[in-house]
């Protein structure tokens, strides 16, 4: 929603009935998430 629709946080947590606070950390996480998925991943391939 942030970056396909461009929807600011504050309309996002409306949305998804959560605090602006909860989605940015929500964010973070993930992010780690797919950077320790893909740094994992590409040190097998070399």
């Amino acid at each position: 929603m942030r970056y396909y629709d461009e929807m600011p946080y504050e309309e996002m947590s409306g949305v998804l009935e959560t605090s602006v606070g909860a989605l940015k950390a929500s964010y973070h996480i993930a992010a780690k998430k797919v950077e320790d998925y893909l740094k994992e991943h590409l040190n097998l391939r070399s």
